[in-house]
């Protein structure tokens, strides 16, 4: 479900202390301008290659290195297993092979492709191992295409029925779908030359069931994800309220209860999906206060949808001037958090 930071340049570089720093044993497998299961703090956008991306680039002046795509029009096996954005024809292999220790791609996939999601019981079948060989299959396809150190947001929002793939109603689909999911990461992991990031990512504020409940467990995690944009199931304070922003990160399922969820279990945050929302309003202090989480948490990317759909406001100047304004200066090249990324990048963050 769709739902001006300033900072001292001390406290940026004070960032780089934050427990959650990728690991020396992490940045040996990942070169470090690539998203890494710690404190990367990577600012991502969703938005296509070609015109999208270089208005986006104008409208903000990032030069973004990673972006997000989604594989979730799959019809069949085949599809699954072949996802659209390695075909060469829409350009993501050429600009990944033009930097690939620099760029990064966010693969958002389903567990199942549709027609196996319309059975009551591909839950419990995935658990059991029948899927494995696709998984396989999906990974070395990937690693073929220059695809393999993508982060993959598996089964994302799956705790949403709008997903095909959602976690279900009862305990037991639950727990399925989380012993699927992690058959689906270490079937991943065997291919030769994978060396992916697995996401869990949930949707906040919906369906306010344990975490636990279909957590897959630290070995098959590498982020905890959350999308979250500034509306909420619950009455709202109206946008340029200074409650708004409190009500929204302490709701259930909210940003604070889904961090404090990875920080327990010793994983850095993201934001796969967040924007405002335009029946809301240009709602800057949100935007203002999203950069400074991230500044100041361990996060491991975020990711702008920029696509001007589902009444998600772009970041351009005429429909959002507040949250694009808001937006560079939290993450545009002379913020704190981009300061950061160049001294990480370099082995000092």
């Amino acid at each position: 479900m769709h739902r001006p930071v300033v900072l001292a340049f001390a406290a940026a570089l004070a960032l780089a202390l934050l427990p959650g720093s990728a690991s020396a044993a992490a940045r040996s497998t990942r070169p470090p301008g690539l998203v890494q299961a710690g404190n990367s703090k990577t600012t991502c956008i969703y938005a296509p290659l070609g015109a999208p991306m270089r208005q986006a680039m104008a409208a903000t002046g990032i030069h973004f290195q990673c972006v997000e795509v989604f594989a979730t029009e799959d019809p069949s096996w085949r599809a699954w297993t072949r996802p659209w954005v390695i075909a060469p024809q829409y350009g993501y292999t050429r600009w990944l092979a033009a930097d690939p220790t620099g760029r990064t791609v966010i693969l958002t996939i389903n567990l199942v492709p549709d027609n196996v999601a319309k059975s009551p019981t591909w839950r419990a079948v995935g658990a059991s191992g029948a899927y494995d060989a696709y998984a396989r299959a999906l990974a070395r396809n990937l690693v073929a295409a220059g695809f393999g150190s993508s982060v993959i947001r598996l089964g994302p929002e799956m705790n949403g029925p709008w997903e095909a793939d959602w976690i279900g109603t009862t305990p037991a689909q639950w727990g399925a779908w989380a012993a699927y999911f992690a058959r689906i990461v270490r079937s991943m992991r065997s291919v030769p030359g994978a060396h992916f990031l697995f996401d869990w990512n949930v949707n906040a504020g919906y369906k306010v069931i344990p975490l636990a409940s279909f957590y897959p467990g630290n070995a098959y995690v590498d982020i905890v994800g959350i999308d979250a944009y500034d509306e909420s199931p619950i009455t709202l304070p109206p946008v340029g309220s200074p409650s708004r922003w409190t009500v929204l990160t302490t709701e259930p399922l909210g940003l604070d209860e889904i961090y404090a969820f990875a920080r327990a279990h010793g994983k850095p945050a993201s934001l796969p999906e967040w924007g405002t929302i335009s029946i809301h309003g240009d709602d800057g202090a949100y935007v203002e206060n999203m950069g400074r989480f991230v500044a100041t948490h361990v996060v491991a990317y975020q990711a702008w949808y920029d696509v001007g759909d589902n009444n998600i406001l772009p970041l351009n100047a005429k429909q959002a001037p507040r949250s694009l304004a808001a937006y560079v200066a939290a993450f545009g090249p002379r913020s704190p958090v981009a300061r950061y990324q160049q001294l990480f990048v370099a082995g000092r963050g």
